[in-house]
């Protein structure tokens, strides 16, 4: 059956704009739209999702995003028609709405399924009682007034719309929870940040991640300073999320790097991958080039001898070397209790 959008209806020439400026009204749409903001800021930033990760808590992070976009989306209008009305152009079939509710009604016939049989049977089935009523309320009481303001709303401005790569990003991210990625720790922000720091990064630098996974540290680095930026990742799904990010991935397998950078940060696998790792990504130094890395605390104790040579190989390179505080990693979107380091590591 075909559906009706808000893009199919044409404005209807015989509701004329109105020339009446009503200050107390234009005051109290903006008011209304101003009160949105805190509801609209808890949807899309809510406090459950800096919590760990769960497929049922993203789930709920996903819904509530999809309330704040629909409350954007009121708020927007409701900017639009006090703006109209103040300037004396509001077409006179919006004239008459008066609070949020209204707006929610016209809005959701414009952005959800609705074909024009269910729009009329609002005006005559009493399961659309509430729409009926808050429409009556706004003086649209027939379908052809309500097909009118459906599309003198949509001149107005359009729905918010939210960017096609940023959805894909987050259901690529989404589809990610509950997947065991080996090796694969979201480095934290406040360690990221960390990094960056010690980085001593400067304009123009050529710096890369390893293993970029889904961008945490690279997208510190992006916010601090303009280097020549690069990435590499083995996983194919967190490698199409940097290629959308916008990230220059030069590699799947990090081995087959053999460029030469000024910096490289990197959060590499642990159980003995470390070092195997630290090993390969100084080898792409440039001279007095730096190598930033968080290692396992077992590398400062183990007696393997790959332990034990990688300490012996560390005395004349590593000039930093410290513990992060117990339970860094609890705040990862995957999180994890092993102990961790940070080293910087100068050539």
């Amino acid at each position: 059956m075909y559906q009706l959008s808000l893009f199919d209806l044409i404005p209807d020439s015989n509701y004329k704009p109105s020339s009446t400026v009503n200050v107390p009204k234009i005051n109290k749409l903006r008011k209304l739209a101003d009160n949105l903001q805190r509801k609209i800021d808890d949807k899309l930033n809510p406090a459950i999702a800096s919590q760990r990760v769960t497929r049922r808590r993203a789930n709920i992070v996903a819904s509530m995003r999809q309330d704040g976009l629909k409350l954007q989306g009121i708020q927007g209008y409701l900017y639009a028609i006090a703006d109209d009305l103040e300037e004396g152009i509001l077409p006179n079939i919006l004239s008459n709405i008066s609070t949020i509710a209204q707006v929610e009604v016209l809005w959701s016939f414009g952005n959800e399924k609705w074909n024009q049989k269910n729009l009329e049977n609002v005006f005559s089935d009493d399961w659309y009682i509430d729409y009926r009523r808050r429409l009556i309320q706004a003086n649209i009481t027939n379908i052809n007034q309500l097909n009118s303001a459906i599309a003198a709303l949509k001149e107005l401005s359009p729905s918010v719309k939210e960017d096609p790569i940023a959805v894909q990003i987050r259901q690529l991210e989404h589809s990610l929870i509950g997947y065991d990625i080996p090796g694969y720790f979201p480095t934290p922000d406040n360690i990221c940040k960390q990094m960056v720091q010690l980085a001593c990064l400067e304009p123009q630098m050529k710096v890369w991640e390893p293993g970029a996974g889904n961008g945490q540290i690279v997208e510190t680095i992006k916010e601090s300073v303009d280097v020549d930026l690069t990435v590499s990742e083995i996983n194919p799904t967190l490698r199409q999320i940097l290629t959308l990010k916008g990230f220059n991935v030069i590699a799947a397998d990090c081995f087959t790097v053999k460029e030469k950078f000024n910096r490289i940060l990197m959060n590499p696998p642990f159980s003995g991958e470390e070092i195997k790792h630290i090993y390969h990504a100084y080898s792409c130094l440039k001279d007095d080039g730096r190598l930033i890395s968080i290692v396992p605390e077992s590398i400062t104790f183990r007696k393997n001898k790959i332990y034990q040579e990688f300490r012996e190989w560390l005395d004349d390179k590593c000039v930093f070397n410290e513990a992060l505080p117990k339970g860094s990693f609890l705040n990862s979107s995957r999180s994890t209790g092993v102990s961790t380091r940070i080293l910087v590591i100068q050539k």
